[in-house]
């Protein structure tokens, strides 16, 4: 084996000094680093409660080893509160020198008081924003100190009583509700995930929501009004419990209802019901059969609050493209039959008198048909014979379905459009007859 020279020797171990020296100040760096952050709570175990001083201060305490909320009626979440004290525990910052009065700490409006087992206590006084707005200025009061914060560790803690309490109303997953039956006084609104059409028949309805009553049929919904529905159905939370035990309801205003909301899954249903202003922004309201009065708020009840016309889509009839087999048009404007045939997943060649009509070209056109909307209610619209006659034939998995759409004559300047012979809506002249036109440029 051969032997190192002394040369290289000595170059192992002067390498060999130098890293030592570097891990060496490398450790002391992060020591110190760990030595100047001030951590504020260190005896997560030992504490007997908290009170939040602020517009909505509440204090949690522990009653034989659980915690509550107190003062309030709901059922306290443990799991919550836990989740919050693990919070608190990572908070740890820096002092910095700064004047109470030049970051918000002289007359803080949010403050925390954490009194432990051993009859001592923190009071942490929450301040401005940083410059930056990467961290809070925090005072602990006990120490006569300023620390600055990562905004990330602040955040973590709910400030809110709503936070630490069980509040939720619908006892099972959004997932699991298959409809939502609205009567709010004037009108009977009924949104559901099921629909008796064919799967083809719907394939363009993005939010997988229709709209039946007030109508005869069922149509597409609209994706932001859904979209709010299903997210106030993530926060369907109550605001507060305000009674239990309930037997007068004259006081809360739910002797009877004009305003309720019925949640209907596959095997289960919810009826609730709104009763008189708690305040300028909730409503009292209970679960049909049960003895709690609780509020909610004005922001959670509006997407359930507006007319019948805004949940539909707009639509009259909207199909698909590459779910037909068959379209059919006649009108004294124009007449045509035509065949499509499916070549591939992507390719379908459209026909009419013998003639292939450019697909791209088509595809254009046929958005002016599919894209009719409603301009009005139909009101006692009477079948009569109609002055254009859309058939469209669908392919499903048990064969095909012709849908029918007449437009009957209702008033100078607009159609009552009939499905089945059963009328929801109306449609304007104007966009009928432009409708038309720009088909017919498209087949010629």
């Amino acid at each position: 084996m051969k032997r190192l020279s002394k040369k290289t020797n000595l170059l192992i171990i002067g390498c060999l000094v130098i890293l030592t020296v570097i891990l060496f100040w490398v450790l002391r760096f992060e020591k110190n680093t760990v030595e100047d952050e001030y951590q504020f709570i260190d005896q997560i175990d030992q504490i007997e409660s908290i009170s939040i001083q602020s517009d909505q201060g509440f204090t949690i305490e522990k009653e034989n080893q659980n915690w509550q909320v107190v003062d309030r009626l709901e059922v306290t979440d443990q799991e919550a509160v836990d989740q919050g004290l693990a919070a608190l525990g990572q908070w740890v910052g820096k002092e910095v020198d700064v004047k109470r009065k030049d970051v918000g700490l002289e007359f803080p409006i949010l403050s925390l008081k954490i009194n432990y087992n051993d009859e001592t206590a923190n009071r942490l006084m929450i301040g401005h924003l940083d410059s930056a707005g990467t961290g809070y200025y925090i005072e602990d009061r006990e120490q006569g100190n300023i620390y600055l914060v990562k905004r990330s560790l602040v955040e973590a803690f709910s400030f809110y009583p709503q936070a630490y309490l069980d509040s939720k109303i619908l006892p099972w997953p959004i997932n699991e509700i298959e409809s939502i039956l609205i009567d709010n006084g004037t009108e009977k609104i009924h949104l559901t995930k099921n629909s008796p059409y064919p799967e083809e028949e719907t394939r363009a309805n993005i939010t997988g929501w229709f709209i039946e009553a007030p109508y005869h049929h069922y149509y597409h919904t609209a994706y932001s009004k859904m979209e709010e529905v299903l997210q106030g159905l993530q926060s369907f939370e109550m605001l507060e419990l305000v009674a239990e035990d309930v037997s007068d309801w004259e006081e809360y205003g739910l002797d009877s209802s004009e305003f309720t909301i019925e949640f209907v899954t596959n095997n289960d249903r919810i009826t609730l019901m709104m009763g008189t202003p708690a305040t300028s922004q909730s409503y009292y309201a209970r679960i049909d059969g049960e003895d709690q009065v609780f509020t909610l708020s004005n922001q959670l009840l509006e997407a359930f609050s507006y007319p019948a016309s805004d949940y539909h889509d707009g639509y009259v009839k909207l199909l698909a493209l590459d779910v037909m087999s068959q379209l059919e048009i006649k009108s004294d404007q124009l007449s045509f039959d035509m065949t499509i045939d499916q070549i591939d997943d992507e390719t379908r060649d459209f026909i009419v008198d013998g003639k292939k009509i450019d697909e791209e070209t088509w595809r254009k056109a046929y958005l002016s048909l599919a894209g009719l909307t409603a301009s009005g209610i139909a009101e006692d619209a009477s079948y009569q014979e109609p002055e254009v006659v859309i058939k469209s034939t669908i392919i499903h998995e048990k064969g095909e379905k012709e849908i029918t759409l007449s437009l009957v004559d209702y008033n100078e300047d607009q159609y009552a459009a009939f499905i089945d012979q059963e009328s929801d809506f109306l449609v304007d002249k104007a966009d009928v007859e432009e409708m038309l036109t720009t088909i017919e440029e498209a087949i010629k």
